[in-house]
């Protein structure tokens, strides 16, 4: 079939595989195709009723059970391991990353963010990657995601709207997609709307899964990442400075952070298996993935990546 590619308008018979829901055990199969030109691999059809796919208890809706009364030191603990995982200033900061990582704050680190760094997380569910940072002292913060049940407002300042990124007002040092542009429909008008709320010097952050991968390469319709239906476009290298351009976002520099997942649960899904323990995957195989994925990482090849983009013309 012909297809138009929605990222670089090429109309064309290009490569069209059919891709089956399995988060939800549903088994509905999707259409995508992979662009001859950009390389981006995406939804043939976007699904009217995206609500079914989306169910009350997906993972990232659930209020962080942190909000409570909780042992100071705890605290405390973890305040200091958030914070030195986003600083890359000093010696103890250094020290405690090294040993002690919050993984999922370490992309922040390159960004040079201070307590006073206004900071949008677009498509946060329920916030937790923000509510860590508030946790660590930064204070100027604001989630927003249109698929939450309603707004969400925690003791610690945090706020969670239910609204897209259309919709917030302000000027920001940081608006970031932690795995969640792929989930919008229109990712050009989320972008121009992001490049729009970003302030002259401050940092557009995407961290997408990436077709330009070992994992799409070898798993093809049973690699995990495309997660069918919910992720609608899935980026090589290519398309997605060719979006960002498009947007008034230049493109800084890029990290692999992929992780042994690009093998674990695509193998899960390629032997149609429903759960780790019955796939009896073990220690040595995971260790392995686990390497090979730092390998593929190094490589430019893992199956996720960050993306660092500046906006256009400013200094």
């Amino acid at each position: 079939m012909t297809y138009r590619c929605r990222i670089c308008n090429a109309l064309g018979d290009h490569p069209v595989y059919t891709v089956r829901e399995q988060m939800l055990r549903s088994g509905d199969p999707f259409r995508y195709f992979q662009c001859c030109r950009c390389q981006c691999l995406q939804i043939a059809e976007i699904p009217e009723d995206m609500g079914k796919y989306y169910p009350r208890d997906y993972y990232s809706f659930s209020a962080t059970s942190r909000d409570k009364t909780e042992n100071k030191f705890i605290k405390l603990a973890r305040r200091i391991r958030n914070f030195s995982s986003v600083s890359g200033r000093g010696f103890g900061n250094n020290l405690v990353r090294a040993l002690f990582p919050n993984k999922k704050l370490l992309p922040l680190m390159r960004l040079g963010l201070t307590p006073a760094s206004r900071i949008l997380d677009v498509g946060c569910g329920s916030g937790w990657r923000l509510y860590a940072l508030r946790e660590a002292g930064f204070r100027n913060t604001l989630g927003v995601d249109p698929y939450m049940e309603h707004d969400l407002a925690y003791a610690n300042g945090l706020q969670v709207l239910k609204r897209t990124v259309n919709e917030v007002e302000g000027s920001w040092d940081v608006v970031m997609f932690h795995h969640s542009l792929e989930h919008i429909p229109d990712q050009a008008a989320a972008l121009r709307a992001a490049s729009g709320l970003l302030r002259p010097g401050g940092t557009c952050l995407i961290r997408v899964p990436v077709a330009s991968s070992y994992a799409w390469e070898f798993y093809r319709e049973h690699w995990y990442q495309i997660d069918a239906p919910r992720h609608f476009y899935l980026h090589s290298y290519e398309s997605m400075r060719l979006l960002a351009e498009q947007c008034g976002l230049v493109l800084r520099s890029t990290e692999c952070d992929s992780t042994l997942d690009q093998f674990r649960t695509s193998e899960l899904y390629k032997r149609g298996l429903r759960s780790f323990k019955e796939a009896g995957f073990t220690g040595s195989q995971e260790g392995e993935w686990k390497r090979r994925a730092a390998k593929l990482n190094q490589e430019g090849r893992g199956d996720q990546a960050v993306f660092y983009f500046g906006k256009a013309g400013a200094h």
